[in-house]
């Protein structure tokens, strides 16, 4: 039986709406996960367990706020979430660095879709909304999760290639240095992103350095794209008004 035709037109809006509340739980995980999660964890405790509670969350609401766009896309999203899901929890009982790269692996790809489609999203035409401005936030947030994935492949392959400092030196422990180290690199990756540069975490290698390098042109662009496409936004609305 076909559905009325006014049943129809209300799906789209349904769809938008239920991907902006998926956008705001997302934004608001990726938060606690990047902020107190993260810095908080510790091997072989419930902050573990936490972390993989909240990581869930990520993964469910960020496929939630690409729901309204193509079908294909959407099972794409959630088939890179499960995967990650699934690698993370088998570090629990088999932990192998071939795991650990799958799992960063996934977790970036996840991102990187999840992030252009969002972006896509906040730089269409149209009126400034609030949710546009979570989307922007949460892509930021999202670029620097992406680069401290691919900080953590190149420290798994090569442990000389950063410098942690004193807290990692002559860690063997590979669940310590996942735990720990990710959370060190997520804290290098927001630091150059925002071109602070304390210094206290060096790259020690030339894959590393460039990577670094990259990073902080791609959080200065990204800034200045946003902000200028955002102006421009208000003013083409405030001229139709």
């Amino acid at each position: 039986m076909t559905p009325p035709a006014e049943a129809r037109s209300r799906r789209p809006i349904a769809r938008l709406l239920a991907a902006e509340a998926g956008l705001t739980y997302f934004l608001i995980s990726l938060f606690l996960l990047i902020f107190v999660l993260y810095p908080l964890a510790e091997p072989r405790t419930i902050t573990r367990y936490l972390l993989d509670g909240i990581t869930l969350l990520v993964l469910i609401s960020g496929a939630e706020a690409v729901s309204d766009r193509r079908r294909a896309l959407f099972r794409c999203v959630v088939g890179l979430a499960a995967l990650s899901f699934l690698l993370q929890l088998l570090t629990h009982s088999y932990l192998d660095r071939s795991i650990l790269l799958l799992k960063h692996v996934s977790a970036m790809l996840f991102l990187i879709v999840v992030a252009g489609t969002v972006l896509s999203r906040v730089l269409r035409g149209g009126r400034i909304t609030t949710h546009r401005i979570q989307g922007a936030v949460a892509v930021y947030l999202m670029l620097g999760l992406i680069w401290a994935g691919a900080y953590s492949l190149v420290f798994l392959c090569d442990p000389t290639s950063f410098d942690l400092g004193p807290s990692m030196e002559g860690m063997v422990d590979l669940e310590a240095i996942e735990t720990k180290g990710m959370s060190r690199l997520i804290y290098f990756s927001f630091v150059t992103m925002t071109t602070v540069g304390y210094g206290d975490i060096t790259p020690q290698s030339v894959v590393a350095g460039n990577l670094a390098i990259l990073q902080a042109l791609t959080g200065q662009i990204y800034l200045v794209v946003i902000l200028a496409r955002l102006v421009s936004l208000a003013v083409a609305t405030s001229e139709r008004e």
